[in-house]
């Protein structure tokens, strides 16, 4: 159900972008300079990359995101983060190995992120 709503919500370009900002400024950036490589504002980069997880995601990479959302604070943006550290390492050409060592971390409970 979460994932579903994830899927559903952050799909949406305004959601999205408010989402990346709630995540943390690190993301926001990285976010931002692969968006503008591409001609697309932030929001509009992470809903495209949700809708593309949503088309092409495997069984397992299904598996591993409501694995990592489960027992989660925060599902919704850690779901978000699992699938922009995927698209991420995915364009920089890392193997599927690499991706789950993804150097984005969700907020802890005091809402502190960190990028590596």
């Amino acid at each position: 159900m979460l994932v579903a709503e994830l899927i559903r919500s952050c799909s949406h370009a305004k959601v999205a972008e408010a989402a990346i900002h709630s995540i943390g400024p690190d993301l926001v950036r990285e976010v931002g300079m692969r968006a503008q490589e591409r001609g697309l504002d932030a929001g509009a980069y992470v809903a495209q990359s949700v809708q593309g997880f949503a088309g092409s995601a495997r069984p397992h990479d299904w598996r591993r995101l409501a694995a990592r959302i489960e027992g989660a604070d925060m599902p919704i943006l850690t779901g978000l983060l699992y699938i922009l550290e995927r698209s991420i390492a995915q364009e920089l050409g890392f193997s599927s190995a690499t991706l789950e060592m993804a150097a984005f971390r969700a907020p802890d409970q005091e809402g502190r992120s960190s990028y590596a």
